[in-house]
């Protein structure tokens, strides 16, 4: 029996994620992480795009646009992505998750001299329900690194953690959105695993 899949509904919140198809590496340096970061700022609008360099040019022109999504949260990992997402307008979340996936395939797929998907089929998607769910995918997400106990250090385009920590501003997170409706965002939590993973790897550091 097919597995049940939640509908996208205007203004609620998601848990989105996928991964590389094989389970391959899709971020292999800093500038892969940079352009799939910058993408998920670029192609969060209304507005047609034509391509990345299309949408790049247009935010140079500061036009004031109608976004599709509302970021909450996110992590990028050598092999996958995290997205907390709230849906701004009918359709918005897979009109968005779909000028991600073909932009960043393309970019990828040019500079790697390859063919074919990048991503493992079409995204997942869990429906935020209740603020215990979101609590914990607020800090599951944020600290994604730290579950999967990588000691790779971490920038604004890694992870939106450092956003909440307030050691880096992140260009896809609304500073006002203290509470993020409909869910308050549980900092505290994230910040706790965030020192705790910092402890960690200082302690390795030191020792090795």
């Amino acid at each position: 029996m097919p597995s049940k899949v939640d509908p996208l509904i205007t203004n609620e919140v998601y848990h989105i994620y996928n991964r590389g198809v094989d389970k391959r590496v899709v971020f292999g340096d800093k500038k892969d992480y940079l352009r799939f970061y910058q993408s998920l700022h670029l192609f969060n609008s209304k507005d047609p795009v034509i391509n990345f360099d299309f949408a790049r040019a247009r935010f140079k022109n500061n036009q004031t646009l109608e976004k599709l999504v509302e970021f909450h949260a996110y992590s990028l990992l050598p092999n996958h992505f995290h997205l907390i997402l709230k849906q701004c307008s009918d359709g918005g979340v897979g009109e968005f998750m779909r000028r991600l996936s073909l932009g960043y395939t393309s970019y990828f797929n040019q500079r790697n001299d390859r063919s074919g998907s990048l991503f493992q089929g079409t995204f997942k998607r869990v429906h935020v329900a209740t603020q215990e769910q979101y609590q914990y995918l607020f800090a599951y997400v944020n600290e994604n690194h730290f579950v999967h106990n990588l000691d790779m250090v971490r920038e604004i385009c890694h992870s939106s953690s450092l956003h909440y920590q307030k050691l880096a501003t992140s260009k896809l997170i609304d500073s006002s959105l203290t509470d993020q409706y409909p869910f308050e965002a549980n900092i505290d939590l994230a910040r706790s695993i965030y020192s705790r993973r910092q402890e960690k790897y200082i302690t390795k550091s030191i020792l090795e």
